[in-house]
């Protein structure tokens, strides 16, 4: 944060200061009272286990100078730490929220806001690393997109020259809270999955609330949508925004033509009105020709390089286990660990069969959470997806992926099934399997920690 004070917050956040000097600069915030940082603002949340009330001594003690609190008084508060600022509001994550909020008006540069089923990540990292060719670019950490992570990283940006936030929903009314507060000036869809379906019911509700990412634009705001997602095709008469399309088809303002696959990595031509720049990608996968055009869409369309992207595109890894590649002696990694629904599942397996490799590709695939109803049947998909497309071995962790795994028996001969109740044995009959010409995708929820898989077999 600059230029902000105690009194700025407690002002802000509708709050009321208890103790304290309310000159005293605040430059950054946090909720984790682990983080060591000068002149922090600690907003201690309420979570399923924890009070973050109960840490506030640690996070005065790593560089906190002022607090929220919803639970004390000035009698409270101990006397020792009453020369610290404590600013007494009714519900911390709102306020934290009302923060970020008024901090946003006092910011002049332009804001880029990502969301969509699939491909949130990687796209904002992609936007991101194109527009460093031409601006400082402020980005989202780690996977900062929630009602907590996104007022976090809004008051974190400083004097960089555009902001690339991602904005992460799995509710009603969580996307229209999150765009009040950024008010983007570019917003990127990047398609409609079945993410969220559990709570959202329906793929026509999972639109709707990515659609509300305008309720925060002006009116001429920039809302760029992929073209090949038939959910968001043929909207352009239904926001006031100007809308844009990035594709494969003659709709498309940006399009990808004359794309193909070399050694795994795709190559392709970007092409806008009398534009056309050749794209040569680090990163695997046919899905990211879409996720590369959207990042020079975003060029574009913010009065950046495009040539200039496509060079930084061209030297970028990608994003910690999202389909990084480790090569190993013994044999070939693709850590895509991270998350998991089928729409990814399905980029991940053909990422896996596009990958040159002279030995066998194994695929081991975790649970995919949060599919609600139809949980079963997305499983059931997956697995007859993989032995479809020519996975040699398909080995599954959790409950539901059971039935990935005997819907892949029954599809196809060839493929070798076999389901693991233990990570641990996972790992030890992996290495027994693999040999040095062997390729293995190891995905799933980030609730089934298949990245322990993963680093295991690093080692």
């Amino acid at each position: 944060m600059r230029n902000v004070t105690v009194g700025d917050i407690v002002c802000a956040s509708g709050g009321r200061l208890l103790c304290g000097d309310s000159e005293v600069s605040v430059w950054h915030i946090t909720f984790d009272s682990r983080d060591r940082m000068e002149n922090m603002l600690f907003v201690p949340l309420l979570g399923g286990r924890t009070d973050g009330h109960s840490f506030i001594p640690s996070a005065f003690a790593n560089g906190a100078v002022a607090v929220f609190t919803s639970e004390h008084t000035w009698a409270d508060i101990p006397e020792d730490q009453r020369k610290y600022a404590w600013i007494y509001v009714e519900d911390t994550k709102v306020a934290m929220q009302r923060l970020a909020g008024w901090y946003r008006g006092r910011l002049e540069l332009p804001i880029i806001g990502i969301t969509g089923s699939v491909g949130k990540t990687t796209t904002r990292a992609m936007v991101a690393e194109a527009l460093a060719g031409s601006f400082s670019v402020y980005q989202t950490k780690g996977n900062l997109n929630s009602q907590i992570g996104v007022p976090e990283m809004l008051l974190e940006i400083g004097t960089e020259d555009i902001a690339v936030l991602e904005m992460g929903m799995s509710e009603h009314g969580e996307m229209d809270r999150l765009t009040q507060m950024v008010r983007p000036q570019l917003a990127i869809i990047t398609c409609i999955g079945v993410a969220h379906i559990e709570n959202l019911k329906t793929r026509e509700n999972i639109c709707k609330e990515k659609f509300s990412i305008t309720n925060g634009m002006k009116e001429d705001g920039i809302l760029l949508l992929n073209g090949d997602d038939a959910m968001l095709a043929g909207k352009r008469e239904m926001f006031s925004q100007n809308i844009y399309y990035y594709g494969t088809g003659p709709e498309c303002e940006f399009r990808a033509e004359n794309i193909h696959i070399v050694e795994g990595r795709a190559e392709f031509d970007a092409v806008y009105q009398e534009k056309r720049i050749p794209v040569s990608l680090s990163m695997p996968g046919r899905h990211n020709v879409l996720n590369a055009l959207a990042a020079l869409a975003a060029c574009e369309l913010s009065k950046a390089s495009m040539e200039a992207g496509a060079e930084r595109l061209a030297a970028f890894k990608g994003v910690a286990m999202r389909q990084q590649i480790v090569s190993m002696d013994c044999y070939t990694i693709i850590d895509d660990s991270y998350n998991a629904n089928p729409d990814s599942m399905k980029a991940g397996l053909q990422v896996l069969m596009e990958y040159p490799a002279a030995g066998r590709r194994v695929a081991v695939l975790g649970d995919m959470l949060e599919l609600g109803e139809e949980e079963i049947g997305f499983h059931e998909e997956i697995g007859s997806f993989a032995a479809k497309h020519g996975v040699d071995y398909l080995w599954t962790f959790g409950e539901l992926s059971k039935a990935m795994e005997g819907a892949a028996r029954q599809a196809g001969e060839k493929i070798q099934t076999r389901h693991f109740e233990s990570r641990e044995e996972l790992v030890i009959q992996l290495k027994e399997l693999l040999e040095p010409e062997d390729v293995v995708l190891i995905k799933g929820s980030r609730g089934m920690q298949l990245n322990l898989v993963a680093d295991a077999l690093r080692k």
